[in-house]
């Protein structure tokens, strides 16, 4: 009976096969098969039959005619395509057993029965039945068990009978029951497998001396062992099936049911058990064996009608099937991917295997999931399949609450069944470890995404498990997951440590110094990491964190950033100048391209909004390693002038809103009593430094810092506005050192203080200066009497008296009278010219004109016929003037000059931009305007000549 400790199953198809041919159907049958395609069956009359596969059976006699003579074994070498029969005659004694080997080939061909006798001597003077044969493939070797304990093995020639030898390798009291040779790859080495009823053995008959060694003090009974595909025995006993190598036994499969017949299929092995009150007697005690009996009469053992056939899947470790066969199982054969059973009544039955897929519908009916992934496993299933059975059996689980197991199976289908599918089934808090568990396997996977990190991570921080967290942050090798989303989680779940350590590792910089900064309020290892940095990157993180910085270490942080500004300026620099140095390698590239993107300090300031007086002495520091000492800067780098520039106006701004650097408490005592106003002066003033004049201005004016803007002018050089500057904030002693020194090269600003001082003449030397006014005025003419008549006296605000401007007026009373004169004098010298001309003028159209000239003015000889008199009262020969007679040649000249003033006057004309800058650089407006209209270049009446 089969072990109750194994499920059976019906995984194989059994059929009867009908109408088989008459060789089925003799008694006391033998079948034997080992591949080729072919069965082989021996009955009771030495008659073998050769069955095919279309079941086309060919008979020959393979025994003597003598009576009582019987194939007691047979044995079908495929590899050589021989067959090897034993003979015996059961019904005399002493008659020793005939092994003939059959050329299988030729039997199918040509029908040859001839076959070869193999030759050999009994071992003892006592016959004993043949119990067992082996044969090597290549029919080298053949090894003869005796029931008597005896193995023989011959060697040699066998198939031509040429040069056998035979020897006695094991001789002992209980009878051998089995062998098999197996051969290594090459077929050099050959040991063989010998069991008896008390022993299993081994023996290495390549060599002249074959030692048993004994590999278990147990044996089997007949035709209950084999050897498998990996060239080890497996040997069938009432209680298990046991599996040896040539180094002794391996493991075990229990199996518990007396077995008379043990084969292989595949990987399953087919038994045939008999209930044990039915055994014929057993060969324990070979002396109650005598040659006369027939031990081949019913094949040692007598089989009742309750034999059982049943199928074991050893790998699976099932009954793969089990049924009774009528009369016993007189021989099993595999061929052609089937089973075939030979039953005592003559009956063949036909067992075919099902496909795989039916033995797991078999399986999942009976909710055995891990037997079913296991078949499908050794069956060779693809992963995607065999994830759908984990995947069928986790379901199955999952309905029954058996959450944790479920999980184990859920997690076999990782890489086959969507994530969100097993996720979504666990997302309950009270599964979150088991949630936990499928998620570390996705990572481990490498199936995980952003999310998946985000879910385990958030897991591990719901479950506080900070020892699994740091687990699985700090003992990943690949680390298989989101970087930025774990340091993520971490962070918002207050693990900061943990995020602290993943940002490290993996240089995310701008994540660690958050955390340092933002988290942990740790400014001082913020500071020392960026510190750390290269360039570029701590340029970029100071924009980002530097606001915190200064608002909790204010000191170090400026440091920080003046160093990075300094570094910054030095390496542009030295772009720059390379740039210079190699014109022939960069002279493609501007310096915008090849400069290091390096912090500019413009981009600095604002960091210190809410820090002015820290910004004040980064100003300060900057200023003081990079410009203070005048240094020349390169043309070219732009940047740096900008950031100079900045550098130096804001500073200026700062003091002059009074803001004090904290560095000054560190400075010398002469330093320290300068205020804000004073150190912004000094900037304003300074030769070396770089300010926006306009923003400059700006600032001072809104800050109402009036020494400032005086700084600004002379700077600038412009005196008319500092002047002006002095005279709204009623600076005497600076207007008076302004006149002093630029008086005589700017006269024009004697104008402006004439008027300040005719509007304040209560200033003490307002006398003084207003006659000093006067004086220069009237020397360089930059005012008409009238207008400085009105600036003195034409306001209500003035309070100049006649008495101080008594000596002015009388001088210009003087010369215009003067004036007055000379232009009389000329009016009346115009007047009689132009009298003269008009009388002439007159004459010439209305009275005749009288030549009383009698020589030529040109060759000065008397006057004849032909002659040419012009009303100049100039006469000519006409030969003397030849080709010109339009005009007098003596006059000429006079005429050409009046001819090319009237065209100039009329160019002029036209020229009004030569008039407006003569009007602008004329001390008398006036008269220019006078003299270009005496000249009618405004309203030029074009002369017509007559």
């Amino acid at each position: 009976m089969a072990s109750f400790q194994l499920r059976q199953f019906h995984f194989f198809k059994r059929e009867g096969l009908e109408d088989l041919p008459e060789a089925f159907k003799q008694s006391e049958l033998l079948m034997a098969s080992n591949g080729g395609d072919l069965i082989f069956l021996a009955d009771s009359t030495g008659q073998i039959h050769i069955v095919n596969r279309a079941f086309v059976v060919r008979s020959f006699l393979a025994t003597s005619e003598t009576s009582g003579t019987r194939i007691t074994q047979m044995l079908h070498i495929h590899q050589a395509r021989t067959l090897l029969t034993v003979e015996e005659n059961v019904t005399a004694t002493g008659n020793r057993p005939v092994i003939k080997l059959w050329a299988v080939d030729r039997l199918l061909r040509q029908g040859d029965t001839q076959p070869v006798t193999v030759k050999y001597q009994q071992p003892s003077s006592t016959p004993y039945p043949l119990t067992a044969v082996a044969v090597t493939p290549s029919i080298s070797q053949i090894a003869l068990g005796f029931a008597g304990g005896h193995i023989v093995l011959i060697r040699g020639n066998i198939l031509k009978s040429k040069s056998t030898k035979q020897r006695t390798i094991h001789v002992a009291p209980e009878p051998i029951t089995n062998l098999h040779f197996v051969t290594d790859s090459v077929g050099t080495n050959v040991t063989l497998y010998a069991t008896s009823t008390a022993q299993t053995m081994t023996f290495d008959t390549t060599g002249s001396k074959s030692e048993p060694f004994i590999l278990e003090e147990r044996g089997c009974g007949i035709g209950c062992s084999l050897v498998n595909e990996d060239d080890g025995l497996i040997v069938a006993r009432d209680e298990a099936i046991y599996f040896y190598t040539t180094d002794g036994r391996g493991p075990c499969f229990a199996f518990d049911a007396p077995k008379v017949l043990l084969r292989r299929f595949k990987h399953y092995l087919l038994l045939a058990t008999a209930a044990p009150s039915t055994m014929a007697p057993t060969l324990a005690n070979p002396a109650e064996h005598s040659p006369s009996l027939d031990p081949i009469g019913a094949k040692i053992y007598s089989y009742n009608d309750a034999t059982t056939f049943t199928i074991l899947d050893t790998r699976n470790k099932l009954v793969a099937y089990t049924g009774v066969v009528a009369g016993g199982v007189r021989g099993v054969a595999t061929e052609w991917g089937s089973i075939f059973v030979l039953g005592g009544h003559g009956t063949l039955d036909f067992f075919s295997e099902k496909d795989l897929l039916e033995k797991l519908d078999i399986l999942y009916r009976q909710n055995l999931y891990p037997l079913a992934v296991k078949m499908a496993q050794n069956g060779s299933y693809d992963l995607a399949s065999v994830a759908g059975i984990y995947k069928r059996y986790g379901d199955w689980l999952y309905a029954k609450d058996d959450f944790d197991t479920a999980m184990s199976q859920y997690i076999q289908t990782i890489g086959f069944v969507e994530p969100s599918y097993v996720i979504r089934k666990y997302l309950d808090a009270q599964r979150l470890g088991n949630l936990t568990s499928y998620l570390q396997e996705l990572h481990t996977a490498g199936m995980a995404t952003s999310d998946h990190t985000t879910l385990l991570l958030n897991c591990y921080t719901k479950l506080r498990d900070e020892e699994r967290l740091n687990q699985f942050i700090h003992t990943q090798e690949d680390y298989q997951f989101d970087v930025d989303t774990a340091i993520h989680v971490c962070r918002q779940a207050g693990f900061y440590e943990q995020a602290l350590y993943l940002a490290d590792k993996f240089s995310k910089t701008g994540m660690y110094l958050k955390l340092r900064v933002e988290d942990q309020d740790d400014i001082k290892s913020a500071l020392e990491y960026m510190r750390k940095l290269g360039d570029t990157d701590i340029s970029a993180y100071l924009a980002e964190f530097g606001r915190r910085c200064l608002s909790s270490l204010p000191r170090e942080t400026t440091e920080l950033l003046v160093d990075v500004c300094i570094k910054g300026m030095d390496a542009r620099t030295a772009v720059a100048g390379k740039g210079d140095q190699d014109q022939g390698a960069s002279s493609q590239r501007p310096i915008s391209t090849i400069s290091p993107p390096l912090l500019s300090m413009r981009h600095i300031q604002h960091l210190f909004a809410d820090q002015p007086a820290w910004l004040a002495a980064f100003l300060e520091q900057v200023i003081a390693r990079r410009w203070q000492q005048g240094s020349p800067i390169n043309e070219l780098v732009d940047e740096e002038d900008n950031d100079m520039k900045s550098a130096w106006n804001t500073l200026l701004e700062l003091y002059l809103c009074g803001v004090e650097s904290p560095l000054h408490e560190q400075s010398s005592p002469s330093e320290r009593k300068q205020n804000p106003k004073q150190r912004a002066l000094e900037i304003l003033r300074g030769s070396h430094t770089s300010i926006d004049w306009d923003r400059a201005y700006i600032l001072c004016a809104s800050n109402g810092f009036a020494e400032g803007i005086a700084a600004l002018y002379e700077q600038r050089g412009d005196t008319a506005a500092l002047l002006d500057l002095f005279i709204e904030h009623n600076d005497m002693d600076n207007m008076r050192k302004l006149l002093d020194e630029h008086g005589e090269d700017q006269p024009d600003l004697y104008v402006k203080a004439l008027h300040y001082f005719a509007r304040n003449p209560q200033l003490s030397n307002s006398e003084e200066m207003l006659s000093e006014c006067l004086e220069t005025i009237e020397k360089h003419c930059l005012m008409s009497s009238l207008r400085v008549l009105q600036a003195l006296g034409g306001s209500d605000q003035s309070g100049v008296t006649l008495g101080m401007v008594r000596g002015y007026i009388m001088r210009q009373i003087s010369v215009t009278t003067k004036r007055i004169q000379d232009n009389k004098s000329v009016i009346a010298s115009y007047t009689a010219d132009y009298k003269a001309n008009m009388e002439k003028m007159e004459a010439l159209k209305n009275k005749p004109v009288v030549f009383q000239s009698t020589k030529c003015s040109s060759c000065m000889t008397p006057l004849d016929l032909p002659s040419i008199h012009f009303l100049c009262k100039h006469s000519y020969h006409q030969r003397c003037l030849g080709d010109v007679a339009d005009s007098c040649p003596r006059c000429q000249s006079d005429t050409q000059l009046l001819e090319d003033q009237r065209r100039a006057q009329e160019q002029s004309a036209k020229q009004h931009d030569v008039f407006f800058d003569k009007l602008q650089h004329a001390d008398d407006g006036f008269g220019l305007i006078a003299s270009w209209f005496s000249k009618s270049p405004f309203a030029f009446a074009k002369l017509v000549d007559q």
